[in-house]
């Protein structure tokens, strides 16, 4: 099997926002700041860090909570592109070799990026040390459980994307979280059937509405946790 690049979103360059569904992100971003924050509690300005800013399509919604509020992208261009478009912090780099001294933020914030490398779990282990004591995690992942479809898809040629994919299960990531001592874990989810079918977008935000009972079965789930 050929090698994933994991550098393949910053060789797509100003084609990046190509493979990205302007649909997908609306409903993530509903997903983030509807569903998984309001669960958490912040102090005032916290310290927040974005991972896999991209292009920021994420980032534009968390610079509203905070001053104090930091992006990150495994490419270098990107990460300094969306520091400069939002004036806040950069730090490059691959979130699994990321150092830093540990426990410097209140929360941490990645949608679709941790499946983007070899080990999504080492990607969430770092992100945890990262974090302060009783700081929060809030993730969105593809499920597992239709990676079968994304098979078909690239064997049929219908997807081009050709970058690293390690999809997880729900389930797993609910155990890993419990084992490493996370606290007030929530779930859900967006994306019931693909968007892609011809007016189906008409029918799934009624279906997301329900995302904390039907994550296991959905496209992308996420959750929030609190460090213990």
């Amino acid at each position: 099997m050929k090698k994933k690049d994991v550098y393949y979103f910053e060789k797509l360059g100003d084609d990046f926002d190509g493979f990205m569904s302007a649909y997908d992100v609306s409903r993530r971003v509903q997903l983030i700041f509807k569903q998984l924050l309001p669960k958490t509690s912040l102090a005032d300005n916290p310290g927040i860090l974005e991972i896999g800013c991209g292009t920021g399509r994420i980032s534009s919604h968390l610079r509203e909570a905070s001053d104090n509020f930091t992006v990150n992208d495994i490419s270098q261009k990107f990460t300094a592109r969306v520091a400069k478009q939002f004036q806040c912090h950069a730090w490059a780099g691959d979130i699994v070799k990321l150092t830093g001294r540990g426990e410097e933020f209140d929360l941490i914030v990645s949608s679709e990026c941790i499946e983007h490398t070899p080990d999504p779990y080492a990607a969430l282990a770092n992100m945890r040390r990262l974090l302060k004591k009783d700081g929060w995690i809030v993730i969105t992942t593809p499920n597992k459980i239709w990676y079968p479809v994304l098979t078909v898809a690239h064997l049929l040629k219908i997807r081009k994307f050709d970058g690293m994919e390690v999809w997880t299960w729900p389930s797993q990531t609910k155990r890993w979280l419990k084992e490493q001592g996370f606290k007030k874990i929530y779930f859900s989810g967006c994306h019931l059937f693909p968007w892609q079918i011809p007016f189906v977008k008409k029918i799934l935000p009624f279906f997301d509405q329900y995302g904390h009972r039907l994550y296991p079965i959905m496209i992308n789930y996420g959750f929030s946790a609190q460090k213990g």
